[in-house]
């Protein structure tokens, strides 16, 4: 049985993926609860796009930086338009509402804010990011029948895989964790 929410978790791609827009896919899932959820590839670099090439209104403080040759991942296939950063939750570092956060729910942040480039810059920023165009989004009850659909497999994240430096190593590595041959399973779902 698939936990009711599966915010801090992995979904892997099945084989069988019908959207090629999702082919070998691992998807953070950021938020998830009964409107719907909310995620973001996180092992698909885009081919050579970086914050500057996508960035044009870059502040100079970030352009005179290595920052400005951050690479660029595929989101997801809505809003491709517009940019989004994860981050470890270091950043801000003295943020009082984290302290009634669980582990689980403090793993990651995630925002829109040039503030973070600018603080990175700085050496102000979190330890951790991840530029993304784009995001993957379920409406109620979608991400759950797709999971009953056998589209997709979970598996829990750490920080380590999210922002791993080998990203397009992760879809085996966590099929590995599962102890999964994605090439073995089978297409069918069932219930038990």
């Amino acid at each position: 049985m698939q936990p009711t929410h599966l915010h801090g978790q992995f979904l892997l791609a099945m084989p069988n993926m019908g959207d090629a827009r999702f082919t070998r896919s691992v998807i953070y899932v950021l938020s998830h609860d009964a409107d719907g959820a909310m995620g973001f590839i996180v092992n698909q670099p885009t081919a050579g796009l970086t914050l500057e090439d996508i960035g044009a209104q870059l502040p100079d403080a970030v352009r005179q930086t290595g920052l400005k040759n951050i690479p660029a991942f595929v989101g997801g296939p809505v809003a491709s338009d517009y940019g989004f950063i994860l981050h470890s939750t270091d950043y801000p570092p003295q943020n009082p509402s984290q302290d009634a956060l669980t582990p689980e729910q403090t793993m990651v942040g995630m925002t829109q804010s040039l503030e973070i480039l600018i603080d990175a810059a700085q050496a102000r920023g979190p330890q951790h990011m991840r530029l993304l165009l784009g995001y993957a989004g379920w409406g109620a009850g979608q991400l759950e029948a797709e999971l009953q659909d056998n589209a997709w497999l979970t598996c829990p994240a750490t920080m380590d895989d999210i922002f791993s430096p080998q990203p397009e190593a992760l879809y085996q590595l966590c099929a590995q964790r599962l102890g999964f041959d994605l090439a073995l399973l089978s297409q069918q779902g069932g219930d038990a």
